[in-house]
């Protein structure tokens, strides 16, 4: 996969999509921290598996309140983005608290401000459901990552169960409008077609939820 040159740092990209998200984000923070504590149960054991193998210097690509933070390895030094400072304050209190040294940075997983290759490994937490571009974003994960790279995602999806992935069609204009949610994003496609190689599925909760691990290309 041909490599992007380096990219220059650049403002967060301000557009009406962009802020909409923003504001739901900022306005819901502590709301949503708590609700995601009720499907915890079925999460964490997956969010450890996605990370406990990675070292060296890690992005997490939608941090939000920080769930997946007590689950990094000793060493990992984790830098960890989201676009809503309302979740990163919530992750931030959670670093504190976990006593976690982690850079949280406000930023447009769209349109990622670091060099090409600063990556050991990049990882993607529930947040292809809501970004505009899921394949930009897997498209500049892959351009930050170092060849060979770890590159997972925990996500809800389309099912894979026909019944089920109908109902969420049907809902899914709902969810959009209301927390800019898209509940039939085919997240293992996207990666597939962006390039991340090796790709291996875990699906769960009639194939609502996916893990998905994969590596940057080697070349």
């Amino acid at each position: 996969m041909a490599r992007q040159p380096r990219r220059q740092a650049e403002p967060l990209a301000r557009n009406s999509e962009l802020e909409g998200i923003r504001r739901t984000f900022d306005r819901e923070s502590e709301q949503y921290d708590r609700s995601m504590r009720r499907v915890e149960r079925s999460l964490s054991p997956r969010r450890a598996r996605m990370v406990a193998d990675l070292t060296g210097r890690v992005l997490e690509v939608g941090v939000g309140t920080g769930a997946t933070l007590p689950h990094y390895p000793a060493g990992v030094e984790l830098t960890g983005i989201d676009l809503s400072p309302g979740m990163l304050g919530v992750a931030r209190g959670r670093a504190e608290d976990l006593g976690i040294s982690a850079e949280l940075l406000e930023m447009d997983a769209q349109a990622l401000r670091f060099p090409d290759r600063s990556f050991d490994a990049v990882v993607f937490t529930l947040c292809l459901c809501t970004i505009p571009s899921p394949a930009a974003a897997i498209r500049e994960g892959l351009r930050v990552a170092r060849p060979g790279a770890p590159i997972r995602f925990l996500e809800h999806v389309r099912s894979h169960l026909l019944a089920v992935a109908l109902v969420q069609e049907l809902v899914n204009p709902l969810t959009v409008l209301l927390q800019h949610d898209h509940f039939n994003r085919r997240t293992f496609d996207e990666a597939r077609l962006a390039g991340v190689a090796d790709l291996v599925e875990e699906r769960w909760f009639l194939g609502l939820f996916t893990l998905i691990q994969g590596h940057a290309p080697s070349g």
